[in-house]
């Protein structure tokens, strides 16, 4: 009985850490060459991603699309995939979201919004913003997890990118939350299966 106590209770702790985030996304993850520095110190210009985010840099460099981000999460304002956006926030007490956000945050002076994309592949696909929001992706209600994610200050195109692994020919909502900023630059990217 004791063993099977023992047994329950690591598969518990187990499963209680898979089940939190991936990665987070409030801090650019340092990069191998940043690994030692802290955050104050995570300055790297666009070439200090060790992903190739050439392509990501490549659509932020082309003029923006201006947008308005819808305030109802069932009624979201769809973007197209390669596609540089400057979208424009409501301020965040005002947006009903598709899904409660993943990370708890004041809405004081916040801004956020809700948008959709389609997914016409299975793949990876990187959401790249300008600012430090928080972003979701919501598939059918539910959250769904980042891959992975990226990010560095002293890059005047992106402030971070973050990576999911998408199911093909599904529709998602994205949304932002926990930001002061008004507005940010978006850009939604299929990655290369080479990359």
């Amino acid at each position: 009985m004791k063993r099977f106590v023992a047994a329950f209770a690591l598969s518990a702790s187990l499963s209680l850490l898979s089940a939190r985030p991936a990665h987070a996304q409030d801090a650019p993850k340092p990069t191998a060459a940043q690994a030692g520095e802290d955050e104050v110190g995570m300055s790297g210009g666009c070439d200090s991603f060790t992903w190739d985010v050439s392509h990501e840099l490549d659509v932020l460099g082309k003029p923006a699309k201006p947008v308005t981000a819808s305030t109802d999460g069932k009624k979201p304002t769809h973007l197209e995939l390669d596609q540089h956006y400057s979208v424009k926030l409501a301020p965040q007490d005002s947006v009903k979201f598709a899904a409660k956000p993943s990370k708890p945050m004041l809405a004081d002076g916040a801004h956020a919004g809700v948008l959709s994309f389609h997914a016409p592949k299975a793949g990876r696909y990187r959401v790249s913003i300008t600012t430090g929001h928080w972003l979701d992706l919501i598939d059918g209600g539910l959250l769904v997890v980042s891959s992975d994610f990226q990010g560095q200050r002293g890059c005047e195109k992106v402030h971070k990118i973050v990576q999911f692994e998408l199911s093909g020919n599904r529709d998602f909502v994205l949304q932002f939350s926990g930001g002061t900023q008004p507005t940010l630059d978006v850009a939604i990217t299929p990655v290369p299966k080479s990359s």
